[in-house]
């Protein structure tokens, strides 16, 4: 299994298929399996490299305040030990605000970004997330969680309770503290101010459901080669609820844009 080293912090992240680097940084309260469906699909095509995010899946469970970033040099971390030079870039929420800096602040490594929930302003709902997770039992409190990232029903049908299964089915082990400490490393994270600066094509997709819809709109509205799309009856986690229209939705950015490579 492997791990990148970050000044004392292991960050876990797995490897599938070949090619062109195309790096996915995952959502909370989720892992980086939250992307199963896209690692099944792309990475036939390039190199898939899904991380863990602090708190999450099987990277270290760091309890005690540190930097944005210090999250962005966990990425940076990985990208070097697989001699990432250029590729793909893929964030979801949190994973999309990750995604956004590099792009300002390391602007030849990556080709193009695809943002699920993609939103440059402050979140609004840190603050409560921090107390619920720092205080309430977390696997319930996980639960409840991601059930309110999907469209209204999704969890009651029956792929929705096997895919929540598979997301929350290691609650147990983590930590309500470290999960209330990266969201406390989110709070003052405004980059909409930064992301003018992105040059590189950019793809954000929002659900109709999601309540990052309008500052996903907004934050394409600010970047000169930004495409939005939006997928009816999903939410947040629109690549779990409709992996088929959004893998299309990323194929055909991809093709436009002369970075989908055929198969080998």
């Amino acid at each position: 299994m492997p791990y990148a080293d970050n000044e004392g912090v292991q960050v876990y992240y797995e490897v599938a298929g070949e090619g062109t680097p195309f790096v996915m940084l995952h959502a909370n309260p989720c892992d980086h399996r939250m992307w199963m469906y896209q690692i099944s699909h792309f990475a036939r095509h390039y190199r898939v490299i899904a991380l863990d995010m602090r708190g999450y899946g099987r990277t270290d469970k760091v309890e005690t305040p540190y930097s944005f970033e210090e999250l962005v040099q966990d990425v940076i971390s990985v990208c070097e030990q697989e001699s990432v030079t250029s590729g793909i870039l893929a964030g979801a929420s949190m994973g999309s605000k990750i995604a956004f800096k590099l792009g300002v602040d390391y602007p030849d490594l990556f080709q193009a970004q695809i943002h699920v929930g993609g939103n440059s302003f402050r979140g609004t709902s840190y603050d409560g997330r921090i107390t619920g997770y720092e205080n309430e039992d977390l696997p319930p409190y996980r639960a409840n969680h991601l059930k309110e990232l999907f469209a209204p029903g999704f969890s009651e049908t029956d792929r929705g309770r096997y895919l929540s299964s598979v997301i929350l089915e290691d609650s147990t082990g983590l930590s309500g503290k470290a999960i209330g400490t990266l969201f406390h490393t989110f709070d003052n994270v405004n980059l909409s101010e930064q992301v003018s600066a992105i040059e590189v094509p950019v793809l954000i997709v929002n659900g109709i459901h999601d309540n990052s819809l309008k500052g996903g709109q907004k934050t394409a509205a600010l970047i000169k080669n930004a495409q939005h799309e939006t997928i009816p009856d999903a939410g947040h986690l629109c690549i779990l609820e409709d992996p088929q229209r959004f893998d299309q939705l990323c194929e055909g950015f991809l093709h436009r844009h002369e970075l989908f490579p055929p198969l080998g």
